[in-house]
């Protein structure tokens, strides 16, 4: 039986999608080949009234037990605040599971129905970003190692409930389930957080933003042009995952490069 183009294009779709985000996607991994590769990636950067450090991940608890972190609750990437006790989801917090209020990498608006729902901290040592070190060189970051949130105990391995980014086993944002062929995969360390905007050690990147709109911090109260004036994240920014080092090639560093990952649509 033949099948027609435009079938053939569906299923590639569906495995692309099933393999990794799509270009322009939430879990997507810039390649050589990607038109982003070079773009300018910002600093999360505070100044004067305008917190967006550190960048952490917190989660809502929605499930069916108050007390406990389940499958069910909605875990969200949390820009500009120091500490989530109390804190609250906020306009352009990046949800990285799925929600009733959108998919995976969405931003949350003003008029969603978790905006300002409560957030709560994962457990010490908890949440990091993490890899299967399955690629062609052993011990380092490469295109073909897949990348997870870890959200649970033990860090040393993938459990229930942690979140794929980039993984053939499922979808970016899919919870790893008991029955999974990756649960209980040796995982290493990306970034051991909590603040993911920092180098922190053990870290091979950081999450950065590309400012597309270009707009910048003025401080009201500061001379007219002081500096610092740094970059503004908001709505139509891109969040990334940027594994360009300080160490690299200076032309490199604060540039996209292949294995950067994509944290927002």
């Amino acid at each position: 039986m033949k099948r027609s183009k435009g079938a053939w294009a569906l299923v590639a779709l569906i495995l692309m999608l099933c393999i990794g985000g799509g270009h322009g996607q939430f879990g997507y991994r810039v390649t050589n080949s990607s038109p982003e590769n070079g773009d300018i990636v910002e600093d999360f950067a505070s100044a004067g009234a305008m917190k967006q450090t550190p960048v952490q991940m917190g989660y809502s608890n929605g499930g069916s037990n108050p007390e406990m972190l389940d499958l069910d609750d909605v875990v969200y990437l949390h820009i500009g605040e120091v500490s989530l006790a109390g804190s609250k989801v906020k306009v352009n917090d990046i949800r990285l599971t799925g929600s009733p209020f959108g998919p995976p990498g969405s931003k949350v608006q003003g008029g969603d129905g978790d905006y300002e729902t409560g957030l709560r901290r994962f457990p010490p040592g908890l949440p990091r970003m993490v890899f299967l070190d399955e690629g062609s060189i052993m011990g380092q970051y490469d295109l073909d190692d897949p990348v997870y949130i870890k959200i649970v105990n033990p860090l040393d391995k993938i459990g229930l409930g942690d979140i794929r980014l980039d993984s053939p086993e499922g979808p970016p944002g899919s919870r790893v389930l008991n029955s999974d062929p990756d649960k209980g995969a040796i995982c290493s360390v990306l970034h051991p957080g909590p603040s993911f905007n920092l180098w922190l050690p053990g870290a091979r990147g950081v999450i950065r933003f590309i400012n597309a709109n270009g707009n910048l911090y003025t401080d009201p109260a500061g001379m007219s042009g002081s500096w610092p004036s740094p970059p503004i994240y908001d709505g139509p920014d891109i969040v990334y995952f940027d594994v360009s080092s300080p160490a690299a090639y200076p032309r490199n560093f604060g540039y996209l490069t292949p294995n950067a990952i994509q944290m927002s649509n």
